[in-house]
This record gives C-alpha cells, structure tokens and sequence, in this order.
C-alpha cells in the first residue's frame, strides 16, 4: 500500500514538474531510487535473495532531513567531509595493501612449514598469512584491535623479532596514525566554526529569500501604479484637447470682436448731399434708399474661420446685384 502511495506520488511529481525539472533536485532523486527498488522487490518477490532490497525502504527516515535542521546540518558535514576521507580511505587502502604484501612474502612460506606448531592436526588455522587474501584479514584485524593471538602465533612459527616488529608498524602506523587522522577530520568537521558558518549560510538564504520577497511586492506595486497613471492620464488627455481647442476659439472671438469695433463705411460721395456739396439730414424715407442703395459699400473685417467666403464665386454677388436692380 505504501509503496503505490508513494510510486503515485513520484508519477504526479514527475507530470507537473517536467521530468527534467524533477530529476534536478537531490530530494526527488533520492525518492525515485527507494521507489524502484521497492517496485522492483514487489514485482520480483517469488525471485530468492531480492527480499534484502525491503530494507532500503528504510532510508526514508533520512527525508526527516527536510524539516528537522539537526539532522539536515549533519548530513551535511558528513557529505562535506566524504571528499578528505575519501582520499584517507584511499591512503589507508594502500597501506594495508603493504603490509599485507610484506607479511606474506615474510611469513608465508613459514606458516606452511612449521603448521604443526600451531595446529595439532597439522593444517593450517584460520588466521595465517600463507596467501594474500588471508595476510590482508590478518593487517585488517590487526587495526580494529584483535592482535594478540595472531601475533603470538606469527612468533611461534616465524620468530619473535621479525613478527614483533612487523605488527608493530602496523599498529602504529595504520591503527594509530591513519585511523586517527579519520577522528581528526570528521572532530574538524563539527567544529564550532562550521556550526556556525551553517547557521550563518541559513540565515543568509533566508535573509536573501524575504529581500526577494521584499523587492518583487515593490516591482508590483510599481507596476500598478504606472497602469493607474497611465490611465488617468488617457482619461484627461482628451479633456485638455478639448479645453484647448474652447480656449482658442474664444481667443479669436475675442479678435474679431475688438477688430470689429471701427468700421469703415465707404459711401457714394453725391449721395446724402445737395446740391451746394452740404451734408443733409436723412429722412425716414431715405432710410429704406440707405439700405437698398446699390451704391453703398460697407468693410467689415471678418474672423479667420469665415475667410472661407472670401473664396466664393463672383457670379453668386453677380446675380445678387441683378435681383436688387431689377427690384429697383
């Protein structure tokens, strides 16, 4: 049951997230593996030896890793203090290489001839250093500590100097100084000063993360402003056409008017005169003549936006000048 809880979980990870970006988290990789091989072990169960992968579910107690910052922090220093060690496990792999290889060539044909020392039936007991497989098991116990009995046998059928001193190096050199040096960096690696800079580098990303935070509620709000602003200002925009356009209008009435306030009338110099050349006075009848006398001509200046009938055809006065004749 748990297994296709968490198979449908790594399936629907792997839909909305793109495969790519899925496979691009440490966390999600560590959740395919133990996911395949428990579907591997399910569908392989009647194979004999597989039942053994069932223990990797376990391994799922590590994704506690996310929320608890304890046991996140160890794991990674052990991760950053795997390459140091590393390269100590290759300095320790050669010397036991060594030594294994010099208790054979030392040893060996030793432990072939006088087996009878050691052994009442005469054969070879477990711990010996005959060949190469079992020098190395003997080194390698030698540095987890069980050194006596095979020292003591060594001494009985090789002599006590050259065993005492080969065992001795051994001890001292892997057990004591290799294994030591393992102590020391993984001591180093939880440190105070690491600690630290771990909960330093924490806080930083989450200072970093709430700047960021910070900083894209302020480029909102920016944006916002600027699509008010711009609105408000394409609302105003034609209002002001339009108040522009009235201003102008009144300016140029205000033109015509005051140009307008002298007028020059040009008038037949014999009309209104007798016959002396004396102005005389206009009587109610010669009103009407005033009005209707062909002879008169008035200039009235006029606005710029009716220059238009400055344009007009001169046949239109033309036959207005005829109707008022033939009236006459």
């Amino acid at each position: 049951v748990f297994t296709g809880i968490f198979a449908a979980e790594m399936v629907l990870k792997i839909i909305a997230m793109h495969p790519f970006n899925y496979f691009q988290v440490g966390w999600n990789i560590f959740d395919s593996f133990i996911v395949t091989l428990s579907l591997v072990e399910l569908f392989l169960s009647n194979v004999d030896g597989l039942s053994v992968l069932r223990s990797f579910r376990l391994l799922r107690v590590f994704k506690l890793a996310k929320s608890w910052p304890t046991l996140n922090m160890l794991i990674k220093i052990i991760g950053n203090s795997v390459g140091a060690l590393g390269n100590l496990t290759l300095v320790l792999a050669i010397i036991v290489f060594i030594f294994a290889v010099v208790g054979m060539q030392l040893f060996g044909k030793s432990y072939k001839e006088c087996v009878c020392k050691i052994s009442s039936d005469c054969v070879l007991p477990r711990w010996h250093m005959h060949d190469f497989f079992h020098s190395f098991l003997i080194v390698f116990r030698v540095l987890c500590g069980e050194w006596i009995e095979t020292m003591w046998d060594c001494m009985e059928v090789a002599g006590q100097t050259m065993c005492l001193i080969v065992f001795m190096l051994v001890m001292v050199i892997g057990n004591l100084v290799v294994l030591n040096l393992f102590l020391a960096l993984l001591l180093s690696s939880f440190s105070s000063d690491n600690l630290a800079a771990t909960e330093d580098d924490n806080e930083m990303n989450n200072l970093q993360i709430a700047v960021a935070r910070i900083q894209r509620g302020i480029d909102y709000v920016k944006k916002k402003a600027g699509e008010c602003v711009q609105k408000s200002s394409l609302r105003k925009q034609p209002a002001v056409n339009q108040r522009t356009a009235t201003d102008q209008l009144n300016d140029e009435k205000n033109h015509c008017i005051s140009n307008c306030t002298i007028t020059e009338q040009r008038i037949d110099t014999n009309y209104g005169k007798n016959e002396n050349g004396m102005a005389t006075v206009i009587g109610g009848n010669d009103y009407t003549s005033f009005i209707n006398n062909p002879s008169l001509a008035v200039t009235v200046p006029i606005a710029v936006g009716e220059s238009d009938f400055e344009h007009l055809n001169t046949e239109e006065f033309s036959s207005d000048s005829d109707l008022e004749e033939s009236k006459e």
